[in-house]
């Protein structure tokens, strides 16, 4: 009888980098992203947990919607007089740059903004020691995107330094989807900006989306793992501060160490 059985298909070759597909370096390069952001994540969230912010002493969001904001006067104050050019605050020929990389919705940004931040303006700022620069990243979803593009509106009117000010002050529950058109305006009226031009430069996509977008890659390439980051640059070189809320000493000490 003759024999019946079929010859067994040959094996298929095993994928060789040269021979695969585009999908699949596509798929391997996706997966990376997202093992990149739950780690980012995780570090945020550490971040936050190292400080303890000090919300709850601003007003509700419906309180600021309407224009009943707390810190108004004290905010005017801790910057009058200090030259502010759109996102940089102090005399442009300081010898040091501290640039600060925050989410207006960021606990821990809160606690910086604070605790911290006026210490460092007196001494270091007035002081013509630096120059601060503050730029944001929106890493806590689209409601930060929205905080953000309001935060860069302020910004074309030279009170970018207020109204991250004054949003700190009175930060919501980070849980909660607050930032709003009418939170933004809120803030924004407070501050006496122009209304309609606010408004529009907020809704202008060609204004924000490059800033956001060049924020972006420094983060990548510095390796910040969350909000707040920090990158001291002057004569004697560049350092990065991340990983916990840098103490005002600490940005004191960096600022000395780079001059």
């Amino acid at each position: 009888m003759a024999d019946t059985a079929k010859t067994p298909p040959p094996p298929k070759k095993p994928y060789t980098k040269d021979g695969g597909s585009r999908r699949n370096l596509w798929l391997i390069i996706g997966v990376a992203a997202v093992v990149a952001v739950i780690a980012a994540g995780v570090l945020i969230y550490f971040s936050q947990q190292s400080s303890t912010p000090s919300s709850g002493s601003g007003a509700s969001a419906t309180d600021v919607a309407a224009g009943k904001l707390k810190g108004v006067t004290e905010v005017a104050a801790r910057f009058e007089g200090i030259p502010q050019n759109g996102n940089t605050l102090g005399d442009p020929a300081a010898p040091v740059t501290i640039t600060e990389y925050a989410d207006l919705r960021c606990p821990a940004c809160q606690s910086f903004a604070l605790d911290f931040m006026p210490q460092v303006i007196t001494d270091l700022v007035k002081s013509g020691q630096a120059k601060y620069q503050f730029r944001i990243w929106p890493i806590l979803g689209t409601d930060s995107v929205l905080a953000a593009q309001c935060g860069i509106a302020a910004q074309q009117q030279n009170k970018l330094f207020e109204y991250q000010d004054i949003w700190y002050i009175n930060q919501q529950d980070e849980m909660t989807e607050y930032a709003t058109p009418a939170f933004c305006n809120g803030i924004a009226t407070a501050l006496g900006l122009d209304l309609t031009t606010f408004d529009k430069d907020r809704q202008n996509e060609a204004l924000w989306s490059p800033e956001i977008q060049d924020v972006q890659v420094v983060a990548a390439q510095q390796g910040f793992g969350g909000t707040p980051a920090f990158v001291i640059t002057g004569p004697k070189g560049e350092k990065v501060l991340g990983g916990s809320v840098p103490t005002a000493e600490t940005i004191a000490e960096t600022v000395k160490a780079v001059s």
